[in-house]
């Protein structure tokens, strides 16, 4: 699972494993509130599927590699996170993935790209957009005037992202925060003090 990390004076983060890295993704002030409501303190885990809809709301953002901050001790066991966005077509990474349209000898090609791809079709890319900035009407504003190629892999797999239902991820946290009433006894017990 995630890990929340709010250290004293320092910015809130959000640590969740890509692959065989760990990732800090920076939370803006909106989510690390909406974590806060949801009753969560740093050093708590973070369900995978809330950090996805974070992301996807832009809420947590700009992902950086974390082995520096020493985090590799933690278990991330169960982070299912990746699972829940968009992933490089090449690298398979989904740190920081971005819709490219990029030329080749047989015309344009759109594809999903981590930033290291990225880098080597820098010259002859037409169109990079994060993934997470894309909706389903722009996608298809794109698609019809002819800057992202109809009918393309990339396009379909942004639009399976998008259908993605990751609101339920924070009822669910919800559900999970709430916490049954006590039992106080039957109605035939005498009161305290008589």
């Amino acid at each position: 699972m995630p890990l929340f990390h709010h250290p004293r004076g320092g910015n809130a983060q959000v640590f969740t494993k890509d692959r065989d890295r760990i990732v800090a993704y920076a939370l803006a002030p909106a989510g690390l509130r909406q974590l806060r409501d949801a009753g969560l303190r740093a050093g708590d885990e973070v369900p995978s599927r809330v950090l996805a809809a974070l992301i996807r709301a832009g809420l947590a953002h700009s992902p950086s590699a974390a082995e520096a901050a020493g985090q590799a001790r933690f278990n991330f066991a169960g982070d299912t996170t990746a699972d829940s966005l968009p992933r490089c077509q090449v690298t398979g990474s989904s740190a920081d993935v971005h819709l490219v349209v990029h030329e080749e000898a047989t015309g344009p090609v759109a594809q999903l790209l981590a930033p290291e791809p990225r880098m080597l079709l820098r010259r002859t890319t037409t169109l990079s957009l994060p993934a997470v900035l894309v909706y389903p009407d722009l996608l298809a504003q794109l698609e019809n005037a002819g800057k992202v190629p109809p009918g393309s892999t990339a396009a379909a797999l942004l639009r399976d992202w998008l259908r993605l239902d990751l609101a339920r991820a924070w009822e669910e946290r919800s559900r999970a925060r709430h916490t049954p009433d006590l039992p106080l006894g039957q109605d035939t017990e005498l009161p305290l003090g008589s």
